[in-house]
């Protein structure tokens, strides 16, 4: 009966110990937690890394052999682009033309980064890097957001032509009507002393 006791004793801390193990498992758990965001700026034709590493720190549970990453692309709706998983081959739903590398090796080590290749007008935008422990445990999501570097348009370059050629014809516009005012003025004293001396001259 003392044996039985003990035994008993002993699965009753057991299934204490996993539970407590289980709900904190599962208090990480988080469905639509934003984790980080960042702003890159990108040039057209360019490519450019869509970094979102695995932070225990941030998660609040440490990587393991069931931790994925699941890449979205937010815009007017969701387009589901790759699914990560560790020591696993990706899963891509649409790699952009072969454009969109992802690195599985580096999954291991947390790194669920991906690379967009000859950026297009239509992969600017926002994206989301969603982190699971595993496929029906949520950790929280990265935010990632792409814009275009500021450049000057054809547009602009034309309204900066316009531009300066109007200030150009403006200064050149004032030029021509200082001269012709100065030449107007000086003229009538000019033409009085030429026919002073004239008038002299002819005197006996």
């Amino acid at each position: 009966m003392k044996r039985f006791g003990l035994y008993f004793s002993a699965v009753w801390i057991l299934c204490r110990c996993c539970c407590l193990v289980c709900g904190r498992d599962q208090g990480v758990c988080s469905l639509g937690k934003l984790l980080t965001r960042i702003n890159l700026i990108t040039e057209l034709q360019s490519e450019i890394l869509l970094p979102c590493l695995f932070e225990a720190a941030l998660t609040g549970s440490n990587l393991n052999m069931s931790s994925l990453a699941v890449w979205n692309h937010i815009t007017e709706t969701t387009d589901g682009i790759v699914e990560i998983k560790v020591n696993d081959h990706e899963i891509f739903w649409n790699n952009r033309g072969n454009r969109i590398k992802a690195f599985g090796a580096a999954a291991a080590s947390g790194n669920f980064s991906i690379l967009i290749e000859d950026v297009q007008l239509s992969d600017l935008g926002l994206y989301r890097c969603e982190l699971f422990r595993d496929t029906n445990c949520s950790l929280g999501y990265k935010e990632i957001n792409i814009s275009l570097a500021a450049e000057f348009s054809p547009l602009n370059n034309w309204q900066l032509i316009v531009a300066a050629g109007g200030g150009g014809g403006f200064l050149l516009l004032c030029l021509i009507t200082v001269c012709v005012y100065w030449t107007w003025t000086k003229r009538p004293a000019v033409d009085a002393l030429t026919y002073t001396t004239v008038v002299y001259e002819g005197l006996p």
